[in-house]
């Protein structure tokens, strides 16, 4: 399908160039708030064909442990002694008004973990399990093979790989934008709820600035990669977040460049949705 790719839809049927069964690319949000969930069913629908599903990492994988050292600062060191004393100030407003706790509490966490806080402060937690987790404990209750396009322990790689300045420069940044960083959230759900995936992925591009080939470019490739080795064996329906999807180093490009043809599956109104297909 020509350009294909700018179609504006978060679910995408990824067929082998040789045919056969098809596979299924879901852009998804690691979110609880409804707004999020339009596209649960429609994605459901098409997972239930599918032998395996895939998200960025098993959550089987998951360490608790390696986690919470890795979203630790190390040697007791502190936040206070890295951001500027605005920021810091910012930071204790914010996490008192906006977190209810104050920014001694704060203090030894890792800045990616302090920024992640902040925003998804301002999304609503209406439902029990993000929508990427929503989806795959469906898929394990439907008796799917669970698997990953990374690894756990790749993400934890990703996240050393970034230096720590940057991390620091982000939450600075975020403290110092974020009435300005609400509405941007909001304007990202609502392209979210469009499937509009090219402005979900500028957005993605704008938030790496300077590690966009660590966060963004090398981990589309090991994914689609992952994806076109599994694609080619299985029935796969694979869940990864909205902003890998678009872009000309965007995993459907990738994965159009090795063959594999890519059509959009487009939501329909609610009220055509339950109508028989003709």
């Amino acid at each position: 399908m020509k350009n294909s790719t700018k179609k504006q839809s978060l679910l995408w049927r990824i067929t082998p160039a040789f045919g056969g069964i098809p596979s299924y690319l879901f852009g998804t949000m690691h979110v609880r708030d409804q707004r999020a969930f339009g596209w649960l069913d429609l994605a459901k629908k098409h997972l239930e064909s599918c032998d395996y599903f895939a998200t960025e990492f098993d959550f089987l994988e998951t360490d608790p442990v390696a986690l919470a050292v890795a979203l630790t600062l190390p040697n007791d060191s502190s936040l206070k002694d890295y951001l500027p004393r605005g920021a810091w100030k910012q930071l204790d407003y914010y996490a008192q008004n906006i977190l209810g706790v104050s920014a001694e509490d704060l203090q030894y966490q890792h800045p990616m973990s302090v920024s992640t806080l902040l925003s998804t402060a301002f999304m609503a937690e209406e439902m029990a399990h993000s929508l990427d987790e929503t989806l795959w404990q469906h898929a394990r209750s439907s008796g799917k093979t669970t698997t990953g396009v990374e690894s756990f322990a790749d993400q934890l790689e990703t996240l050393h790989r970034i230096p720590f300045e940057l991390h620091i420069t982000g939450l600075t940044w975020l403290l110092n934008n974020l009435p300005r960083q609400k509405v941007r959230l909001k304007k990202m759900i609502q392209w979210y709820a469009a499937g509009e995936i090219q402005a979900l992925y500028k957005a993605a591009k704008k938030d790496a600035k300077g590690m966009r080939k660590i966060l963004l470019y090398r981990r589309n490739r090991a994914m689609a990669q992952r994806f076109a080795d599994l694609a080619n064996q299985h029935s796969l329906f694979c869940a990864v977040g909205a902003g890998h999807l678009a872009g000309g180093k965007g995993m459907l490009r990738l994965l159009k460049q090795v063959g594999f043809k890519i059509e959009p599956i487009l939501l329909l109104p609610p009220d055509l949705q339950n109508q028989p297909s003709t």
